[in-house]
């Protein structure tokens, strides 16, 4: 009984500590983000301010569009292909109707010339794609208008936007060489969009079986774990390892899902953890 008690009195303590210390917390960035806000204010047009408020915005979760309004409002849209300007719109600017994103659909080859082919693109694609993704699930006529509209206006890369979802089809119709071939494009132009990789990696696990090409996906599904914190980005890393022949990276990869698990507290992740690591032994 007293033990019981002075468990409950520790928990409590421990959940106190918590919750004072994540208060804190956002204390600490409410008051980062009122300085660099002040700062911006000061000078809307200091691009090193800018990009300090930018930051911490996206890292806080916080919409960015009034800022990057403001700032752009100093810029001269010719000057939107300076390197510094191309940053803030390569890293910031996501929505397809801003008229950053516009200048830069319709001046590709003005930004071609002044950095690489590939970063262009990938800022392009990226941003199609993301729109289109609000659309895919939830209102698909929607998203056929949009990228008929894509298709109609000659867009470059209309067709690895269009096979960013395509490929998901495939999954559901079990076309396992079809799907291999959709995902090595995909890696080759989304390098870093960690998601889309690991949903190809569940899908290569679901309805692939030659070795010779899991080990393809198994390469780039190791990007999804250079951050160990997505249990079911590690289990399919640790997963599609094993099935490859790489023991020893699927049991290193079966013990970090294990810790994941255990730390969620989630039931059904738990379970996959273990049998995951009874699979390696």
């Amino acid at each position: 009984m007293i033990r019981a008690i002075m468990t409950g009195i520790l928990l409590l303590a421990i959940t106190g500590m918590q919750v004072n210390g994540e208060q804190i917390n956002n204390a600490n960035n409410e008051n980062k983000l009122e300085t660099l806000v002040k700062k911006f204010e000061a000078n809307p047009a200091d691009v090193s301010a800018t990009v300090q408020l930018l930051q911490e915005l996206k890292l806080q979760g916080k919409s960015n569009e009034p800022y990057l309004k403001r700032y752009f409002q100093t810029q001269q849209e010719t000057d939107y292909v300076k390197e510094y300007n191309w940053s803030i719109i390569r890293d910031y600017v996501e929505d397809v109707n801003a008229p950053q994103f516009k200048y830069v659909l319709d001046n590709q080859a003005k930004f071609v010339q002044n950095f690489s082919r590939d970063d262009v693109f990938q800022k392009l694609d990226n941003t199609f794609v993301q729109h289109l993704e609000k659309f895919y699930e939830k209102d698909r006529a929607r998203y056929e208008q949009y990228l008929g509209y894509l298709k109609s206006s000659g867009y470059e890369h209309y067709d690895v936007v269009q096979d960013y979802f395509y490929i998901k089809q495939l999954r559901a119709e079990r076309k396992p060489e079809d799907y291999f071939y959709k995902a090595r494009k995909l890696f080759r132009y989304f390098p870093e969009n960690r998601q889309m990789i690991k949903e190809i990696t569940d899908g290569a696990l679901e309805i692939m079986n030659d070795v010779s090409r899991l080990k393809v996906i198994q390469l780039w599904a190791g990007k999804t774990v250079e951050v160990p914190r997505d249990f079911e980005a590690v289990y399919n890393y640790a997963l599609i390892s094993e099935k490859c022949g790489f023991n020893d990276v699927a049991k290193k990869y079966a013990r970090v899902a294990n810790t994941l698990a255990m730390q969620s507290r989630n039931q059904t992740w738990q379970e996959k953890a273990q049998e995951l690591l009874t699979l390696v032994r």
